[in-house]
């Protein structure tokens, strides 16, 4: 091969090489400036994110303590000033943090896949907390073991098998209330909750594969299987989480974030005197905590469960954020010595 060639292609493979080590280098570049604007953006809003989750998991601690200190969100009508302001209070902690979690998706419109380590873990906190206010499988698997209870079924399914059940059942309560036009089994006709029973008893014996409940044995349970199917819930989906994050929130007018959290005082302005619009998504929140007995029965009112998850969410947050610097955490140990101990009991559990 001549001399020429032999150099014309040796310049041609060192050019090549170098186009493809500076586009690599330029991607690498790229990926770790990414990297680092997801860093930050985390960052400016731990603080208030951390403050905002101390203040609720504080009330929602109050809530859930034996002792019956909660005792002011049952009712929906709160006659004290007292009963009201907590009421009032708790709802405003619980859409400030919707808020806060709302102004970083918003900013950070996306979490690269590769990331790792406190803002991984945080992002997993938050994902928690939302999943908390908008799903409710356990609450399907729950109707699942106390229908067989009620019928006496001896089966004994996987978990995955009973949560698959229950989710049958419940889409063929919603087409059957869809059909009759009403919100709840407990306003059925008598004949109509039989065909109800009666369609769930058969779902359920496909389902588990176990031997089809009697004609006369759902006739005469009716009522009480209407009970377990007729759980109270008020699931916030997360499009209706990110609508209420964006009612409390507002363009920052000085700072690094592009966003604020509204002010207990115009909360308090805008859920008595506000647009109907806005006080909409006020009154769709509001259906978590009224006439709320956290001492009841969770088999009857799955808000119970949905609010205690809640607040194993925030406890959640709060140790993402102290853990992710915990030399410079602005978090009390009396608060992170509290949120231990909630998480310790809910891995016992």
């Amino acid at each position: 091969m001549p001399v020429e060639l032999q150099a014309g292609l040796i310049s041609a493979g060192v050019s090549t090489l170098i186009l493809v080590l500076g586009e690599l280098f330029l991607r690498q570049r790229a990926r770790q400036e990414k990297r680092q604007s997801t860093q930050d953006t985390y960052q400016k809003y731990s603080e208030p994110l951390a403050l905002s989750s101390v203040d609720l998991f504080w009330r929602l601690r109050e809530v859930f303590d034996t002792s019956g200190a909660g005792f002011y969100l049952q009712g929906q009508v709160h006659l004290t000033k007292f009963e009201h302001y907590k009421a009032l209070s708790t709802l405003y902690r619980l859409a400030v943090v919707l808020g806060w979690v709302r102004a970083l998706r918003r900013e950070l419109f996306f979490l690269p896949e590769a990331s790792k380590g406190s803002v991984k873990r945080l992002d997993d906190a938050l994902h928690s907390f939302t999943s908390a206010f908008a799903e409710g499988r356990h609450v399907e698997t729950r109707k699942v073991a106390s229908l067989m209870s009620l019928w006496t079924i001896s089966a004994d399914p996987s978990t995955e098998v009973a949560t698959q059940a229950g989710i049958r059942i419940d889409r063929e309560q919603r087409r059957f209330l869809h059909e009759a036009q009403i919100a709840s089994a407990n306003q059925l006709p008598d004949d109509d909750k039989l065909r109800l029973c009666q369609a769930v008893a058969d779902i359920l014996a496909d389902t588990i594969e176990s031997p089809r409940v009697t004609v006369g044995i759902v006739e005469e349970t009716r009522h009480r299987a209407i009970s377990c199917l007729a759980v109270r819930e008020a699931w916030i989906y997360r499009d209706w989480q990110a609508a209420i994050g964006d009612l409390v929130l507002r363009e920052a007018q000085m700072g690094q974030r592009q966003f604020e959290v509204i002010g207990y005082k115009q909360f308090e302005e805008m859920s008595v005197n506000g647009e109907e619009e806005d006080r909409l998504w006020l009154r769709r929140l509001h259906t978590v905590i009224d006439d709320l007995d956290v001492g009841g029965d969770r088999t009857r009112d799955a808000r119970i469960d949905q609010l205690s998850e809640i607040y194993v969410a925030a406890a959640r947050i709060i140790k993402a954020l102290h853990d992710a610097d915990a030399a410079q955490s602005r978090i009390s140990s009396a608060t992170v010595r509290a949120v231990h101990e909630v998480l310790a009991s809910t891995e016992v559990s």
